[in-house]
């Protein structure tokens, strides 16, 4: 029974160092997969979502090599169960040896009385007399008879701890030949421990990942549909306006007064004038657009055609674009309660919006009966002749949805 379970144990044994030369290799090139993975633009959707399908892989065959790294470990913990069994029959062997021995040596300490009364009875038939001579002849005969006996069951005491000690030889060597391998097997288990830990930490921290860019994707996939949400009723928007009136920068400038021949007299007028005049300024503007009428499906709907028309079909945009008719409300300039703009306002290709209406701000102007260019009488100042007032100017803007500005990558 022993050897059987011995041949068992060393036949699983080998089975489990191959299966560990395997799983060695199988791990190295799991982790060479897992090192190959870099981050690329991690807030693009779509690489999001491949990175979490590639780590979920990783981390799929990484459960399965711990499984099969536990069932190895099962394995060596039944092959220490049979050394430890084996152990236990060779230990009963030996005290099966010890109990032969002691019965041994009783026979024999019996064997050296036997022989001690034989002798005891025959020195005492040599000082007797003749008539006690039979009795005498009688027992001591007995006494050969029992030691005979005696002899013959120590020799087979002594065969059968020639076969125990033959036995035990056998067993001596499996059994150091099996602490061998129990302390290989035992090596082999911690490192296998050690695997399996450094699996399960893996798993973990690829578990932990696979959270981190789920949620990730999660966010820019919510980003992605609060951006192109054509249901959208408010957006805000930023941009440049282009107004058709400059913001006015009056300054008195002293003018030397000439004589007719050209000669400088010495005296100056005060002339009014403008640093900053022209038709047309630009300003920073921020605002709100709020969508009336959708009109995402005309622009997307294939022309009737007509046969008596010889102009080309125009191609239409794609269908994710989206356009809409609505009002705009937005400030511009350092001071925004002074410098209104509003008018209606069209979206198109989804982000971008062209604005006309009028601007509605305060501006420093000349009091009544003053020009540029003017000159002044000499107590004055612009105080005197400047005053605040409300212009309504037109003006025609081109922004961008903030949505958009927000979902591009900083």
């Amino acid at each position: 029974m022993s050897v059987v379970i011995l041949l068992l144990a060393i036949s699983l044994g080998g089975r489990t160092v191959a299966q560990v030369v395997d799983t060695s290799t199988y791990n190295e090139a799991t982790a060479i997969a897992i090192d190959s993975i870099a981050p690329d633009n991690p807030d693009s959707v779509a690489i999001y979502r491949t990175r979490v399908e590639e780590l979920s892989r990783l981390l799929d065959s990484n459960q399965i090599l711990q499984t099969e790294l536990r069932g190895r470990l099962r394995n060596l913990v039944m092959l220490k169960d049979s050394l430890i069994a084996i152990n236990d029959l060779y230990q009963r062997e030996v005290q099966e040896k010890d109990r032969l021995m002691s019965e041994q040596m009783a026979a024999i300490k019996e064997k050296d009385r036997l022989v001690a009364e034989k002798e005891d009875l025959y020195r005492k038939a040599m000082t007797n007399s003749s008539i006690d001579q039979a009795k005498w002849e009688g027992e001591l005969k007995a006494k050969e008879a029992s030691i005979d006996a005696k002899s013959r069951e120590i020799a087979y005491l002594q065969k059968d701890i020639d076969a125990k000690e033959l036995t035990l030889k056998s067993q001596r060597e499996n059994y150091e030949h099996l602490l061998t391998e129990k302390e290989y097997y035992r090596h082999l288990v911690d490192s296998l421990q050690k695997r399996v830990n450094a699996v399960e930490f893996e798993n973990i921290r690829k578990q932990e990942e696979n959270k981190y860019l789920a949620q990730k994707a999660k966010d820019a996939e919510e980003k992605a549909a609060i951006t192109l949400n054509k249901k959208k009723k408010v957006r805000p928007i930023q941009g440049i306006a282009m107004r058709f009136f400059r913001t006015p920068d009056w300054d008195i400038r002293l003018t030397p007064i000439l004589a007719a021949d050209g000669s400088y007299t010495g005296t100056y007028n005060k002339v009014i004038r403008n640093r900053n005049a022209g038709d047309i300024e630009f300003d920073f503007v921020t605002g709100a657009s709020v969508m009336l009428w959708d009109l995402t499906n005309y622009f997307n709907s294939k022309p009737e055609k007509d046969s008596s028309s010889r102009l080309p079909e125009l191609p239409r945009f794609d269908q994710k674009f989206n356009y809409d008719l609505g009002i705009y409300v937005g400030f511009g300039g350092s001071n925004l309660f002074k410098n209104f703009y509003i008018g209606p306002s069209f979206r198109f290709v989804d982000f971008f919006y062209i604005t006309v209406g009028v601007n509605i701000c305060e501006y420093e102007v000349l009091a009544e009966g003053y020009q540029p260019n003017q000159t002044l009488d000499y107590n004055l100042t612009l105080d005197d002749i400047t005053s605040k007032s409300w212009l309504v100017k037109p003006f025609i803007s081109l922004s961008i949805d903030l949505d958009f500005l927000s979902y591009i990558k900083k």
